[in-house]
């Protein structure tokens, strides 16, 4: 949808409180490093407002226009948010509206020497809006959520591919016409390794809070679109299914045909099909983000920095990172289980995940590192220098280290020369 910046109106619209829409933002450098998000949450939009007004002039006629576009959007609004008809939104004078639009976007305009016609999107200000959306203010903004579009087409599976259709789908809705806070990705080559479509069927915890941390969401939401053509360029139909957080909860799903074999068109008319269920869900309450995707709280004794780095001799409480073989996920999980649950450790972190490679782990510990050492090998796992392998099979266990108290006596012992 084209947005029509009218710069000639903007001393008027400065005046009546009305702004005309960028419709060129200035684009920010992103840096290539960092996950690059797409269409942010901004205003919540009503979209194609058809109004057909007359006045003393064109400028006249426009400022009626848009005037009639606010008041004809405020239900629609309220419908969408309320999930009741647009009838049953309460009635707000034209000041009031004036204060929460912040922009009305021109989609299509004819104006006359004394009429005005057009389609109009009207924005209004999030937390202006939910001043007068009463009970319903808590759906005006919802925590933000990562979007995993997973596409099957025939035997090809993809998610955050670039040449994925349903990712592009996805990054075409405008997220002012959702309370959902849609976080979608412009990705990176590493992103689409993290963001693949077999991601989305993990369910190691692990792994998923570190992608949680990384793109600084609440939860995830994973949206699967199962294509089936006919024949090249025929009909095609398409199964949508909707799911939520990790364990893949089923929200619901849709069936959908397309007969002209218009595949951008049934994307987009699934993206708005999962939008409205993703809607109805939180609007009932169950996309509440799962509270094991928060890394637990480590004491802040745990994370003083008093000792030397891993190889040398630590002395207790500190975090330190340790390299791991993680030929597939499976070795990952188990290994994070194993170290977690070792006596003497208060936390495990995923830094930096290589399939296939070497992954570095973060261990928070409070004992001293020989204890350590001894408490993983204890449970199979040898940790020397900055690694961390599974003990091999037939290779001897470590002995238990000297304990504390028997050190100091035999350091204070008189030797055989100071006795006599």
């Amino acid at each position: 949808m084209a947005a029509v910046a009218l710069a000639a109106t903007a001393p008027a619209l400065a005046q009546s409180g009305l702004k005309a829409a960028d419709a060129k933002p200035k684009a920010k450098e992103a840096d290539p490093d960092v996950p690059t998000a797409i269409g942010g949450s901004g205003g919540l939009v009503v979209s194609g407002v058809e109004v057909d007004v007359g006045g003393k002039n064109p400028n006249d006629a426009r400022m009626n226009g848009w005037r009639e576009a606010q008041r004809l959007a405020w239900p629609g609004l309220w419908a969408r948010m309320s999930g009741q008809s647009a009838s049953s939104a309460p009635r707000l004078a034209d000041s009031a509206l004036d204060s929460i639009v912040s922009a009305i976007e021109v989609e299509r305009e004819q104006v006359g020497p004394d009429r005005y016609v057009a389609r109009l999107a009207v924005v209004f200000d999030r937390a202006r809006a939910s001043s007068y959306l009463g009970s319903y203010a808590a759906l005006a903004s919802s925590p933000p959520f990562l979007v995993i579009p997973v596409l099957q087409d025939a035997a090809t599976r993809m998610a955050h591919e670039p040449a994925s259709p349903w990712l592009s789908a996805w990054a075409r809705l405008r997220a002012g016409e959702s309370p959902i806070d849609y976080v979608r990705i412009q990705p990176t080559p590493g992103d689409t390794i993290l963001l693949n479509a077999w991601q989305a069927e993990r369910r190691h915890i692990f792994l998923w809070r570190a992608l949680i941390d990384r793109y600084q969401v609440a939860d995830v939401l994973i949206p699967e679109l199962i294509l089936d053509r006919s024949w090249q360029g025929g009909p095609l139909t398409g199964l949508l299914i909707v799911r939520f957080g990790p364990a893949g909860r089923e929200i619901g799903r849709v069936r959908l045909t397309n007969r002209s074999g218009d595949v951008a068109g049934l994307m987009d008319t699934a993206v708005r099909e999962s939008d409205k269920l993703y809607v109805a869900a939180l609007r009932a309450g169950n996309l509440l983000p799962d509270p094991n995707l928060i890394e637990p709280d480590v004491p802040a004794t745990a994370l003083e920095d008093t000792g030397p780095e891993i190889g040398g001799g630590f002395e207790g409480g500190g975090g330190f990172a340790v390299r791991v073989a993680t030929p597939d996920d499976a070795a990952l999980q188990a290994i994070q289980s194993i170290v977690a649950g070792t006596p003497g450790v208060e936390g495990v972190r995923l830094q930096s995940l290589v399939l296939g490679g070497e992954s570095v782990l973060e261990i928070v510990s409070a004992v001293p590192m020989a204890d350590l050492r001894y408490a993983l090998d204890a449970r199979g796992l040898r940790l020397e220098g900055g690694s961390l392998r599974r003990r091999a099979s037939g290779e001897a266990a470590l002995p238990p280290p000297a304990p504390a108290a028997q050190e100091e006596q035999l350091q204070e012992s008189p030797g055989p020369e100071a006795r006599n």
